[in-house]
């Protein structure tokens, strides 16, 4: 084939391809749009509305402008949002920064420290032990060393006794508590008497009571009430709730010294709601100094284990010197209390 021929060849083709290339892209640009959903639609609108110049300008230093004075009475605060709603958070104005002395160091680190542990809470209260001085009135002498010893011991007064008088006042003017040792009838009565002022199983009511408000009457500056003996009466009911009747009639409070383990009243001073509680140990039964010394130790055992604790002693010359002796050394285990405060309504 000459070379001629294939030159025309070459540019038919060529003109072809040129051709073909036009039809298509024709075919393309003439395609139609695909359809929009109207989401689509309201997007593409917004689209083309927003400005073109959104590419952030290369930014200028700014010249500072002095501050335009503010006008007088504006609070001189942070300002407040203008929506009317509270901000979610406070931010505290900073301060301006100034250059740090030694002081504003030390400050500095103070703030950076941990914060300081809880403050520790109070120490517990000591136990509360209350002794009870049984059988006043009959030494005098004996009374007073016991009154002299000052502590608030509680003084039990037997009624009608040759000294219950100047035995109570000065008890009274010493700031100690008063109660009446109220005589009781025991199991072995009349084999063992009481004493003056005794309220018996067979008295009628009206004798009880009788003989009741003049024993109360006879010893003054009395708050409260505790047994002498009483080992038949405290364990019927009929006569214990016609003498706690009476003693919550006259606002004062019971302490059963425990004479047995039949005793009433308890359940009686519950019944009744007036002020109760009862003697957990005897500390001088047995006159020897090892068994009272004994004694108060275990006194005090009971006070650490259930909180508070209830002795009786009684006015012998060997109680009067161990109690003075043990009391610095008791005092620094046990708080010492009138038994009042250890005497209160049971639920």
């Amino acid at each position: 084939m000459s070379y001629p021929l294939l030159r025309a060849l070459a540019a038919a083709a060529l003109v072809a391809t040129v051709v073909l290339g036009a039809v298509l892209v024709g075919q393309w640009l003439s395609k139609p749009e695909p359809r929009r959903t109207p989401t689509e639609s309201r997007q593409a609108a917004t689209a083309r509305q927003a400005p073109a110049a959104q590419t952030p300008a290369t930014p200028r230093k700014a010249v500072p402008e002095p501050p335009a004075p503010k006008p007088a009475g504006s609070s001189a605060g942070p300002e407040t949002p203008g929506s009317g709603h509270p901000p979610l958070y406070e931010v505290f104005p900073e301060k301006p920064s100034s250059p740090k002395t030694p002081e504003a160091e030390s400050d500095t680190l103070h703030a950076s420290l941990p914060p300081s542990p809880p403050e520790l809470p109070p120490l517990k209260k000591p136990p509360r032990v209350a002794i009870i001085i049984d059988d006043l009135g009959y030494d005098r002498h004996l009374a007073e060393k016991l009154i002299d010893l000052k502590a608030p011991l509680s003084i039990a007064i037997l009624p009608h006794s040759p000294y219950q008088e100047p035995i109570a006042r000065l008890a009274h003017d010493r700031g100690l508590e008063v109660i009446l040792h109220l005589p009781m009838e025991p199991v072995e009565y009349p084999e063992i008497n009481p004493g003056p002022g005794v309220l018996l199983a067979a008295m009628g009511p009206d004798e009880l009571l009788r003989v009741l408000a003049e024993d109360l009457s006879a010893v003054p500056h009395v708050t409260g009430v505790n047994n002498h003996m009483g080992s038949k009466l405290t364990a019927r009911s009929e006569q214990i709730y016609q003498v706690f009747s009476f003693l919550k009639r006259h606002g004062l409070f019971f302490i059963d010294s425990r004479t047995t383990s039949e005793s009433v009243c308890r359940s009686s001073a519950r019944l009744f709601q007036i002020p109760f509680t009862q003697r957990d140990v005897f500390l001088d039964h047995v006159h020897d100094a090892a068994f009272i010394r004994k004694q108060i130790r275990e006194l005090v055992r009971i006070a650490q284990l259930r909180g508070e604790a209830v002795g009786i002693a009684h006015p012998h010359p060997l109680t009067y010197a161990i109690l003075k002796e043990e009391l610095p050394a008791l005092r620094q285990q046990v708080e010492i209390v009138p038994v009042s405060r250890l005497a209160r309504v049971i639920g």
